[in-house]
């Protein structure tokens, strides 16, 4: 029998090994899964984010508006390095745009100004900012602010839009679900007229009349209350507003089994405590995660016993400051419970702003020192962009968006947050309570958990742009598509200069690496893959892409007042009145003309070009004369990794690098053969750019695989020639970056020739590039004008280890210049 037993026993520990592994392996596999979808998440897609500072938030129409991008990695706030190009469009109500800007950015930042027409209409407007990369993640991804353009009828229909709204009352039980049987945590959310929070207070009561708790809000109609709820029996709430109006509203019915998800991020500084709680009558394994600049930072699996409660206090020092979201969830990956919890580190950017005086006179040179510094206290060299405005005139919500408030918390949440601002203000237990209700009413809106769980990702149709692109479809007269046909592209003006591609199985072509400001005319012809061109046609994209104003626009409640409008406008208009009355050397004119840029005496002209930067560049004036007449030999011993010999009387060859194709050779951008250099006068060059990098000559497609040599020559006054365009050949405007004007403040000091004319600015100083040194500090100098009131300065900015900062000033004018 001893045999026979082992024998049994020697069958079954397999069994058992399998039965084990078969409970163990799906927790397991969960978490790897999700790990991969991270990691996947993180690599190839990183989302971008979006953050704009502008220098007021509402203007006159004949304003300029002022104000600097931030483009960043949504998970690490690092600058990304995706996306070269932002385009920031100001829509209208209808979402049309008003005015439409292309900025190149350079480290993740851009500068920009918009005119606001003369005859735009008061009213409320969106800013809306965004990469192309961005698009493939949804509109509600795309930085969205409201600018408001005051007029005499602003204020007026705000009110009356107001008064048609009602209150909305929301409960939010924590992690998802009522349980019957479980102690559960119910957030609320009272919203009233134009979309702000109001403060509430009511009761909870049963469907028998039986009032089980009393509760109010914490901030802005935000707060929570506990309940027990019991099989069969319904729940409601009586509110009362603070006007003293009774309502009722019904809560969500109690699942009969389920899990309570149970998050206190606020009692203790240093550890998150995590309870789980369930009614389920059988054992169930569970995992729990915690999620944080999208990747997994906390991962643990367990076994619920019926009738117990589990319990794990987190450490928060393992996550990063921002939002962590916590997720329970079966070991097949379906969700059952979330809750989102802020951690904060306080490991922000360090900013202060100190000026010379605390109280200036009128016209009189301010000098403020800007001091950024990280967590330890050391210094920190970063880039910021700082606005001083008159604070009489321009009123900046207190509690309003900034750097931090976007970056780290709003960015990640669903709908608009009222105020967010407050959250950032201070560190005490009011704001963490807050701040803690606010999470468990607002939703993620990055990446669901069941893409995370089933491996979903974003489908990409939108490429990341390091630069311009030139793009289209090449189509035949009944609209197919022709592919492997060769686009050929080429610009007039100064230089002609041309580059093919050939299409894809789409007919799809796209010319990539420009760099030029404003629109440029170029020539676009495409042929078959046979060199036919006879019933072929050439569409550009006109990118008309327009984005929509998001559904859960901000509300209007911090409008500036009747009195304080009254006063902006009236400054407003006689600045822009006196500026009218004055001759071209009035000092303001870089604020008030649009079509002035202040930026020098003379304009300084840049020839187009297609590649973005040469490897070498030589001048007429660093060339020794080539005995023989050939150019090519000018170029011997002259650039690194070109090698040039003779080929024959007076000929000459050049190879880049030992390449065996040898190089494209071009004359203001038109490709010649090497023999056609004979002929070239060394007289009549200006310059020699050589590209040796292959990815500076993949512009110019497969004919430059062994390099580019481009020679410029004095064309200037040539006549160009004309195109005469048709289906196959177009001219084509292509849209190229926004001109950039600079801002112009004026020095009031003793040579000024404008003394006499009013300065009413509300921006006193607007500079988008304050950048910090290796002690972390930076000095600008302005001049006050001529309004007795005071200004408030307020500067923004992101380390390159994605740490976000914000510092505020006020101080005084005492002017006495009006009242000569």
């Amino acid at each position: 029998m001893k045999p026979i037993k082992y024998r049994y026993f020697i069958y079954m520990v397999p069994l058992l090994l399998l039965a084990s592994m078969a409970f163990v392996s799906p927790q397991t596999d969960l978490l790897q899964r999700l790990q991969s979808y991270l990691n996947t998440y993180r690599a190839q897609y990183a989302p971008e984010k979006v953050y704009v500072q502008t220098d007021k938030p509402y203007y006159t129409p004949g304003q300029s508006m002022w104000l600097k991008g931030y483009i960043v990695d949504a998970a690490t706030l690092h600058p990304s390095t995706k996306s070269d190009v932002l385009y920031v469009d100001l829509l209208n109500t209808e979402s049309k745009a008003v005015h439409r800007l292309m900025l190149k950015a350079e480290d993740g930042k851009a500068a920009g100004d918009i005119v606001l027409p003369r005859d735009l209409p008061e009213g409320t407007y969106s800013l809306s900012a965004y990469t192309q990369w961005m698009r493939n993640f949804g509109e509600n991804t795309f930085f969205n602010k409201t600018i408001r353009v005051l007029g005499p009828e602003t204020a007026g229909k705000q009110e009356a839009a107001a008064v048609s709204q009602e209150m909305d009352f929301q409960f939010f039980p924590e992690g998802g679900d009522l349980v019957q049987g479980l102690t559960n945590r119910v957030a609320f959310k009272a919203i009233g007229p134009g979309g702000t929070g109001v403060a509430v207070s009511g009761s909870v009561f049963d469907d028998q009349g039986q009032k089980l708790t009393d509760f109010t809000d914490t901030h802005l109609g935000m707060g929570a209350f506990e309940l027990l709820p019991r099989e069969g029996r319904r729940y409601f709430a009586r509110v009362t507003t603070s006007d003293g109006e009774s309502l009722e509203y019904a809560l969500p019915l109690a699942q009969a089994r389920g899990y309570v998800l149970r998050v206190d991020e606020v009692s203790d500084e240093n550890v998150i405590s995590v309870t789980v709680s369930g009614n389920v009558n059988e054992q169930e394994p569970l995992v729990l995660t915690g999620i944080s600049q999208d990747a997994l930072q906390y991962s643990q699996t367990f076994t619920l016993q019926p009738g117990q409660t589990y319990r794990q206090e987190i450490s928060k020092a393992d996550f990063p400051t921002g939002i962590a979201r916590f997720h329970l969830a079966r070991t097949n990956g379906e969700a059952l419970a979330e809750r989102l919890v802020f951690v904060d580190q306080q490991d922000n950017l360090d900013v202060t702003v100190t000026a010379n005086k605390e109280t200036f006179a009128g016209r009189e040179q301010v000098t403020l020192q800007l001091e950024a510094k990280g967590r330890d206290g050391k210094p920190v060299a970063t880039d910021f962009s700082l606005a001083v405005t008159d604070d009489e005139l321009v009123k900046h919500n207190e509690h309003g968006l900034g750097i931090k408030s976007y970056l780290l918390l709003t960015s990640d949440l669903r709908g608009h947050v009222e105020q967010p601002g407050y959250y950032f203000e201070s560190n005490d237990a009011e704001r963490k309570e807050a701040l803690q209700h606010l999470l468990m009413t607002q939703g993620w809106r990055r990446f669901s958990w069941e893409e995370a769980a089933s491996g979903n990702f974003p489908d990409i149709k939108h490429r990341d742009e390091k630069d311009l692109t030139i793009s289209g479809k090449l189509l035949t007269n009944k609209g197919k598509p022709v592919a492997k046909g060769e686009v050929l592209l080429y610009v007039q003006g100064q230089h002609q200069a041309f580059i093919t591609t050939e299409t894809n199985k789409e007919g799809e072509f796209a010319f990539r690496g420009f760099d030029f400001v404003g629109d440029v005319e170029v020539v676009i012809q495409g042929t078959d893959a046979r060199g036919r061109r006879k019933h072929l046609q050439v569409v550009m994209d006109e990118g008309s892409y327009k984005p929509q104003i998001p559904a859960s626009h901000a509300p209007q409640s911090d409008a500036p007042s009747a009195d304080t409008k009254q006063a902006f406008l009236q400054a407003s208009n006689q600045l822009i009145a006196s500026a009218a009355d004055t001759s071209e050397t009035y000092t303001l004119r870089g604020i008030l003309l649009p079509e002035v840029s202040i930026q020098g005496e003379e304009d300084v002209y840049k020839p187009f070009k297609l590649h973005q930067e040469a490897d070498v560049v030589l001048t007429r004036r660093e060339l020794p004369m080539a005995p023989s007449g050939n150019i090519l030999e000018s170029l011997q011993g002259r650039v690194a990794g070109l090698q040039v010999y003779r080929s024959g009387q007076n000929q000459f060859r050049a190879s880049i690098r030992g390449q065996q194709s040898p190089p494209l050779y071009l004359i203001d951008g038109v490709p010649v053969s090497e023999s056609a250099l004979t002929s070239l006068n060394q007289l009549d060059i200006s310059r020699i750019e050589v590209l040796k990098n292959a990815a500076n000559a993949s512009i110019y497609g497969g004919r430059a695989s062994g390099g580019v040599i481009a020679f410029f020559t004095n064309r200037g006054g040539e006549e160009e020639v004309e195109v005469e365009p048709g289906t196959y050949i177009i001219v084509h405007e292509a849209r190229g970056y926004s001109k950039v004007r600079e801002f112009y403040s004026p020095r009031h000091d003793r040579q000024s020739t404008d003394r006499n004319e009013p300065d009413l600015r509300s921006t006193i100083y607007w500079n988008p590039s304050v950048t910090t040194d290796a002690n972390g500090k930076a000095t600008v100098t302005f001049y006050t004008a001529d309004r007795n009131t005071s200004y408030r300065v307020i500067a923004e900015g992101i380390s390159d280890d994605g740490k976000p900062g914000r510092g505020t000033l006020t101080f005084d004018v005492d002017s006495k210049i009006l009242n000569r």
